[in-house]
């Protein structure tokens, strides 16, 4: 048994993280990391099960039950035929016979659906199917559709009101959803639309080349169009009910500031209104929901396991024996260390779920950060790219999904951008926290 605070207490983050890389999954290497915990803390199996059933009323494990929401909601809006929708009035308004137009139409709609759904991969593979016919034949590769799904879209989470990370960092923040776009969401999505652009552009002559969308693909999304059931009518009705209930939940939300508590009633009530309005019975509508989101089930344990992790953790005294450590180094080096330190900690080294990194960073540095003064909009950008950056930085997970929605095999211009996008956006952070 370990006597806190110790820096023996950070085992089991360091157990995790090694589990991670090494491509263990990740309920697995939560569950493992936890029993470390345990271990050390002295700790018997009633001691986790209690733990673990704390979890299951944590906060994590309300964000899981919104994740595995907003991937039903993306299912019933696939279903319906609202998202089709959605990305061909987008694609239409932008008007796409250019590349140019092609990679805004592209970045506007996987932005837009993220945003929406709450979801990078079910909303890029719901839009997907009817975005790729139009920019092929505008110019596009599909490593280009790849770097903007990955790209944009993880933007659409940035901004939506009611999407996991901004669920957790109102709540862990205690800020309004305007103060967290105004501080962080807003500028550094302008940051990262204007490095997917410029890098889409600058690599798209020799990505064509090399990577050109094939008749057999054009072919099959277009085939893929015509799955979706109901007429027009339907469709557009579906569409436009979608659009009304979600907006007018969300100013409603606002409004009566409610927060992360909030989000679960939006997504579930436009799930069913939309479901509705696109002529589905209310058991299709639980089908279709259930059925987006179980391929999600295992995220929602591994964030029920996350509370008795970060409590282990806390309880031998990791969090705190890293801060006394770090203190003296923070002090020599001001603010710039501190913000650079945590922002790099975050994306190099805590993979996993983005929501769970937040609320690990927080654990971690929150106390230094308000020890030294910092403002809080610096601290919610350094979360922000600390929990997000990560999948662009490894190419994992989100990096892979991209490749493999938009039919890319060109993993070497998804590392270069993944690395070229980290970097620009961590100096951005630095830069912003020089000029305060």
């Amino acid at each position: 048994m370990f006597e806190g605070p110790t820096l023996w207490g950070l085992l089991p983050l360091i157990i995790f993280v090694v589990l991670a890389f090494r491509k263990w999954h990740p309920v697995v290497a939560i569950a493992i990391a936890t029993i470390v915990g345990a271990v050390m803390g002295g700790h018997g199996i009633t001691s986790i099960a209690t733990q673990t059933k704390e979890g299951l009323g944590s906060f994590l494990a309300y964000v899981g039950l919104i994740i595995l929401a907003g991937a039903g909601l993306g299912k019933i809006a696939e279903r319906t035929g609202v998202a089709e929708n959605i990305v061909r009035f987008v694609m239409h308004r932008v008007g796409v016979n250019t590349p140019n137009k092609a990679i805004i139409g592209t970045m506007a709609s996987s932005a837009l659906l993220t945003g929406s759904l709450g979801t990078l991969a079910g909303a890029n593979a719901v839009i997907a199917p009817v975005v790729i016919p139009i920019v092929a034949s505008a110019g596009l590769s599909s490593s280009a559709v790849a770097i903007i799904f990955q790209g944009a879209g993880v933007t659409g989470l940035w901004l939506g009101p009611f999407t996991p990370p901004m669920v957790t960092f109102m709540e862990i923040t205690g800020l309004s959803y305007g103060q967290i776009v105004l501080y962080a969401g807003l500028p550094l999505a302008v940051v990262m639309w204007l490095v997917t652009f410029i890098f889409v552009k600058k690599t798209l002559p020799q990505t064509l080349q090399q990577f050109p969308y094939s008749d057999e693909d054009i072919m099959l999304s277009k085939n893929s169009q015509s799955e979706q059931p109901g007429n027009e009518k339907v469709k557009k009705q579906a569409t436009f009910v979608f659009l009304v209930t979600l907006f007018a939940l969300i100013v409603y939300g606002i409004l009566t500031e409610g927060g992360s508590t909030f989000a679960i009633a939006v997504i579930v009530i436009t799930a069913v209104v939309t479901g509705l309005a696109g002529r589905l019975t209310p058991n299709e509508i639980a089908e279709h929901f259930f059925e987006g989101a179980k391929p999600l089930i295992w995220l929602f344990f591994q964030f029920v396991l996350f509370s008795p992790f970060i409590f282990y953790i806390e309880q031998l005294g990791g969090f705190e024996a890293l801060k006394n450590l770090l203190m003296p180094f923070i002090e020599k080096g001001g603010d710039i260390t501190l913000v650079a330190l945590t922002t790099i900690t975050g994306i190099a080294g805590i993979p996993g779920a983005a929501v769970a990194q937040v609320v690990v960073l927080d654990e971690m540095f929150k106390g230094l950060f308000t020890s030294a003064g910092i403002p809080i909009s610096i601290y919610i950008m350094v979360l922000l790219v600390g929990s997000q950056m990560t999948e662009m930085l490894y190419p994992i997970g989100d990096t892979l999904g991209a490749m493999g929605i938009a039919r890319s095999k060109d993993l070497k211009s998804m590392v270069i951008f993944g690395i070229v996008g980290t970097a620009v956006i961590v100096a951005f952070v630095i830069l912003r926290t020089i000029i305060i």
